[in-house]
């Protein structure tokens, strides 16, 4: 975690003791440029990010804030969602969830994680959330991992694509099923055929019926 003062001509690094053995890579990889940064998420099947995810929802952001804490020692960013599918788990009441990631800017302070996607309101996104962390708010899946959205792909269909430059490289292809063993593309098919892999996947693992 980097944390920036705009007045002072250096940065200098502030360690979260919650975080403290990731943040400890985030600077080596901001000191080793983009290879260290890949190493810092392990890949990982659309299988096993879903059967980690406590939350899968597809919405559109509808707020973003950011606060200091514990007397200004912690910056986190607050996302709320209004989520028009929740694929796996949710909130018990309502359809919009709030999570929350390190960093962002509160007056002349600016921290910033390695890899955090950024958010904005309007944005369609599709999310894969922890469980809720010790303040009460899920966050991300390995930090970018669990952040895609949809792009428009060659003729104008709707594709899916990590929101962060390393988001697409950290999912690896699946093995398909069958007699052939092919992998099937991580990101690969339309936006709509990626939720529904999602939503057979999330069947699958509780032990019901794929569709």
């Amino acid at each position: 975690m980097i944390a920036l003062n705009p007045h002072s001509s250096e940065p200098s690094l502030r360690y979260s003791r919650q975080i403290a053995p990731f943040l400890l890579l985030a600077g080596l990889a901001v000191a080793f440029a983009k290879p260290a940064l890949a190493t810092l998420v392990q890949p990982v099947a659309l299988p096993e990010l879903v059967q980690r995810s406590a939350t899968i929802v597809h919405g559109v952001v509808s707020e973003t804030r950011t606060q200091s804490e514990a007397g200004g020692a912690h910056i986190y960013t607050y996302i709320t969602v209004s989520g028009s599918e929740f694929l796996k788990g949710g909130p018990p009441q309502g359809t919009s969830i709030t999570f929350r990631q390190i960093g962002g800017q509160v007056g002349d302070q600016v921290v910033y994680v390695p890899g955090t996607p950024r958010f904005r309101p309007k944005q369609e996104v599709l999310l894969f959330l922890t469980g809720n962390d010790a303040g009460g708010y899920p966050q991300v899946m390995g930090i970018f991992q669990g952040a895609l959205h949809p792009v428009f792909g060659p003729g104008g269909e709707r594709r899916v694509a990590g929101l962060g430059p390393d988001g697409n490289a950290s999912l690896l292809p699946e093995k398909a099923q069958g007699a052939g063993g092919e992998k099937n593309p991580a990101l690969g098919g339309s936006f709509a055929d990626f939720l529904q892999r999602i939503r057979d996947l999330v069947k699958a693992q509780a032990g019901g019926p794929r569709q």
